[in-house]
């Protein structure tokens, strides 16, 4: 089993680190090559519509066990789809759902950890 510093590690390097290239990838990578990074973004949004949908894989061994951001896996799919889409039609703009989806994974890890705490007052 992970210790927490650990997961957390694995977390900031590997899972944000991962997002963090994809979402600036379609700004460097050639035009032509886009869509072909479309098809790697819809894979990774259809994988995570698939575990939202049957909630599969709960017992991931990097989270301690314990997927707690099983319920988030809806809106990272979507912003991975609406990506591909952008993707498909050779448009840079794709930069943007997948940054969202880095800045959301990356407050959500936080607002978890008690690293940040976020008070909404009405």
């Amino acid at each position: 089993m992970l210790s927490k510093q650990e997961r957390a590690l694995y977390f900031l390097l590997g899972c944000i680190g991962v997002r963090t290239i994809l979402a600036l990838a379609p700004l460097y990578i050639p035009e032509h090559m886009l869509p072909l990074l479309g098809f790697v973004t819809l894979t990774i949004g259809l994988s995570f519509l698939y575990l939202y949908t049957t909630n599969g894989r709960m017992n991931a061994p990097e989270g301690g066990g314990i997927t707690w951001w099983a319920k988030y896996r809806l809106i990272h799919g979507l912003l991975y789809l609406a990506a591909s889409i952008y993707l498909f039609q050779k448009q840079q703009t794709a930069w943007i759902p997948l940054s969202i989806d880095v800045l959301l994974g990356l407050i959500v890890f936080l607002i978890k950890n008690k690293i940040f705490e976020l008070k909404i007052i009405f």
